[in-house]
């Protein structure tokens, strides 16, 4: 039996089934944006405006799902109808370019504060990284800030489906199990070369913590202070806003499990499957030739629907093969628990 998939949108006041022909839908993680556009044929009313509330649902045949929450971004009108944009909150983040500086506070503050500035809806924020300072500078947006900060800490950034700030570690177990020839088509798995230098996020101090009265001296000394010398074995990354042991630690363990992550990757097309979302971390299951079946962490992911070839899914991913971001940077914190 063959799933008929349907789409439902809102557009200010009104809501559009039958009359969509096409949509196309792209979700990201921060920093990017989340974003469908659909298209509507000429002679359907609309009377929403740029700034109003748009809403997507899909249904790949087994209940409808939210997939998008924001706003009507623009409109692009010819002769034979209209295609309608609409972004979540990530698009508000990629506009406003803060200037501000944090003291003493964790990067969830910083991030729950930079949302509040740029009237982003905030969800859970679980990510523990204190710091002594942190200059928003307007070289980056705030989606970047944010998406840089999560990174710092191990952690990803995303919208959900109802349009709040995520921010997570990534699972150490699956969220979803996928199947060859039930919901996967097509499948491509690299395995890549990469760098197996230690990376080390070299910060400036030596504070016992964050809120240390001495916490934004500057100091000569290398931090971590057992950091390897830079070289053939060793990649420095200066991170000066790293002030204590405990950060620098918890940055370099999450920038090697962000090369380890990137050494897999893979490259997907299956029928439309609108649970499927970035930040999830999915299995596929039955494969022929020896592929690998994951766990891989989803990154993007695209949803068409088109009247010729009905509803399909494309999601890209990045292995967790390092053995669990989340369960790494425990550890990686829990040992130095004692040099604080």
């Amino acid at each position: 039996m063959t799933l008929a998939p349907a789409v439902t949108v809102v557009f200010g006041n009104l809501k559009y089934d039958v009359q969509l022909p096409q949509v196309d839908v792209t979700l990201r993680l921060l920093p990017g944006v989340n974003s469908f556009t659909a298209w509507l044929p000429s002679g359907v009313e609309i009377s929403a405006v740029a700034g109003e509330v748009g809403v997507l649902e899909l249904d790949g045949g087994e209940g409808a799902e939210t997939i998008i929450t924001g706003k009507v971004w623009g409109f692009r009108r010819r002769l034979m109808g209209t295609e309608v944009t609409v972004t979540d909150g990530g698009s508000e983040l990629s506009r406003f370019r803060p200037a501000a500086t944090y003291e003493k506070q964790s990067a969830k503050e910083i991030i729950r504060a930079l949302a509040n500035d740029a009237n982003v809806s905030v969800g859970s924020l679980g990510l523990d990284l204190p710091l002594a300072a942190y200059t928003a500078h307007q070289r980056r947006s705030a989606a970047e800030h944010i998406a840089e900060l999560a990174t710092l800490a191990g952690a990803i950034a995303y919208f959900d489906s109802e349009g709040e700030l995520q921010v997570a570690m990534p699972s150490d177990r699956p969220d979803l199990a996928l199947r060859y020839t039930r919901e996967i088509l097509s499948y491509d798995v690299q395995e890549l070369s990469v760098s197996q230098a230690r990376q080390i996020a070299v910060g400036n101090g030596s504070a016992g913590s964050s809120d240390a009265p001495d916490a934004l001296r500057q100091s000569l000394e290398r931090l971590p202070s057992d950091a390897p010398d830079p070289g053939i074995d060793a990649v420095w990354k200066p991170t000066p806003l790293l002030r204590t042991p405990k950060t620098a630690v918890a940055a370099s363990q999450a920038a090697e499990n962000a090369i380890a992550a990137g050494a897999s990757r893979i490259s997907a097309h299956c029928f439309l499957l609108p649970a499927l979302r970035p930040g999830m971390v999915i299995e596929v299951q039955d494969l022929p030739n020896d592929l690998s079946s994951g766990s891989w962490l989803v990154t993007h992911v695209t949803h068409r629907l088109h009247p010729d070839r009905g509803g399909t899914t494309h999601f890209q991913g990045t292995s967790t093969a390092s053995g669990g971001l989340g369960g790494l940077l425990g550890a990686a914190l829990s040992a130095v628990g004692g040099l604080l």
